[in-house]
């Protein structure tokens, strides 16, 4: 018996191939992030660059990422998310094949920042899971989608396990990362489903351009100070600049008729609640990311370094991916299953943050160790990607779900620029300009991403157990949604 055409959105199971799209898609974000992350090492070495330098291959990702996330999104409302994810697919292709040839490090750190669109992926994975997917199945593959993280992750690790240190691990991660982006590009063209335009919906490019300008002036001055020292005039002077365009900000957003940090909505306590996750949770799982392949990297006589290669990094971060791969999975399965609310595998997740963090913090270093806190990092991970974009979808007003969703990606990201940052600096300056950073530093780093953790535990706990019930966000005249088509 076929189905009326108003039934056909929630009839319909999920397109197999359609899915497989957007966990795709969420495997090459987490390439470009977290991947790149893990080989930092590796590109110090291959470029012949400082440690502080190196980073920004994936602050500069990050920080671009924040600016291109709320514009994709909107993007995504205006021509459809089908359209604008082909675009960014095409976009990163061309990035990675850049980054994948190149021999200088300006080319490469230029190409990382033209990558940095792929932030707007998984605002659109979850638009299009959202309103391409009946309702009642968007726990599992919201799971599925969180479980993708970890694989595109593990890309990394498994290269630098296989080639070691210096320019063939960075290489072949960009070239893998360019042939995953042509793939889901052809396939995601014809499987991908269209979905509403809102013609009505403006971008807000003055906020853009001053969050932008003000986290620029931020993770610069952390950079400058990790460079010149606690004293640095210069990394004064950019935060004072920062500070300034802060309050013109806030003073701009409150005029915007549609703003990229919209008040109203933040002020919310579900959505307060859920940013603050975010942000916090960004900044520890990225810091952790970039610190545990640097006390693999660091040599013996510090104490703490293990002075080894690819065999051992891989042994220490792919518990990590492992993690997030069976953590994703484990979401969708409990929230869909009943066993535990969205709300319950976010609080989960948030004490798994924390757990990672005390790990490395009082463990003596070593392998064993290091791995634990990586698997417990990457577990995390996984319950909370699934998690919060369901409760995300639950606590958006009623069409603003896109809004929301994006500016929690953009939160995300600043934790994480942030993190790698605050780790660069405080490495700096513990260390000097030709030693190795102090024991000390490492210590207070992961204590920090604890105590952290531990916030944003409170803000999962603050999180209302029934968010107020929303409705479905109305279709424009003369705009219609095709549902994925069912598997034959």
């Amino acid at each position: 018996m076929t189905a009326g055409p108003g039934a056909a959105g929630s009839a319909a199971p999920p397109h197999r191939a359609a899915l497989a799209v957007l966990a795709g898609a969420c495997g090459l974000f987490a390439l470009l992030q977290l991947g790149v992350a893990t080989l930092l090492p590796q590109i110090q070495e291959a470029f012949a660059v400082s440690g502080s330098e190196a980073a920004w291959v994936v602050t500069g990702h990050l920080l671009v990422g924040c600016v291109a996330t709320p514009v994709v999104s909107r993007f995504g409302d205006l021509y459809g998310r089908r359209a604008v994810m082909l675009c960014v697919l095409a976009v990163v292709a061309v990035a990675s094949v850049v980054s994948a040839l190149t021999g200088s490090f300006t080319v490469l750190l230029v190409a990382r920042l033209v990558q940095g669109v792929a932030g707007g992926l998984f605002p659109l994975c979850v638009g299009l899971l959202r309103e391409g997917f009946p309702q009642r199945s968007l726990s599992g593959p919201s799971g599925l989608l969180s479980a993708s993280f970890g694989t595109g992750g593990g890309v990394g690790i498994v290269l630098a396990g296989m080639f070691g240190g210096g320019l063939p691990a960075v290489r072949w991660l960009f070239a893998a990362a360019a042939l995953l982006a042509v793939v889901l590009l052809v396939t995601g063209a014809s499987v991908l489903p269209e979905t509403p335009r809102r013609p009505a919906t403006r971008i807000d490019i003055p906020g853009l351009l001053l969050l932008g300008t003000v986290s620029t002036c931020l993770l610069l001055a952390l950079t400058r100070y990790g460079q010149e020292g606690l004293g640095s005039v210069t990394g004064a002077a950019l935060l004072a600049a920062a500070a300034a365009g802060c309050a013109l900000l806030l003073r701009v957003e409150r005029r915007s008729p549609e703003p990229v940090l919209d008040m109203r909505l933040m002020s919310r306590r579900p959505l307060l609640c859920l940013n603050l996750v975010s942000l916090l949770t960004g900044l520890v799982m990225f810091q952790i990311g970039v610190l545990a392949p640097a006390l693999v990297a660091a040599p013996r006589d510090t104490g703490y370094g293990l002075g080894a290669g690819g065999a051992v990094l891989t042994l220490v971060m792919l518990p990590m991916q492992l993690g997030a791969l069976s953590g994703g999975l484990l979401s969708g399965w409990l929230r869909e299953s009943g066993r535990l609310t969205a709300r319950a595998v976010m609080g989960t997740s948030t004490a798994l943050f924390a757990a990672g963090a005390v790990v490395f913090a009082v463990l003596p270093s070593g392998a064993g160790g290091l791995a634990l806190g990586t698997a417990l990092n990457g577990l995390a991970t996984g319950l909370l990607g699934g998690a919060m974009a369901e409760l995300l979808v639950q606590a958006s007003p009623t069409g603003a779900t896109a809004v929301t969703v994006g500016l929690n990606g953009v939160l995300r990201n600043l934790g994480g620029a942030f993190g790698v940052q605050v780790s660069s600096m405080v490495l700096a300056v513990s260390g000097g300009a030709s030693s190795h950073p102090s024991a000390t530093a490492y210590h207070a780093l992961f204590t920090g991403s604890a105590v952290l953790a531990l916030v944003a535990v409170g803000a999962a706990v603050l999180f209302p157990r029934s968010p107020a019930p929303r409705q479905d966000v109305p279709v424009p005249p003369g705009h219609t949604s095709r549902p994925i088509r069912p598997t034959t």
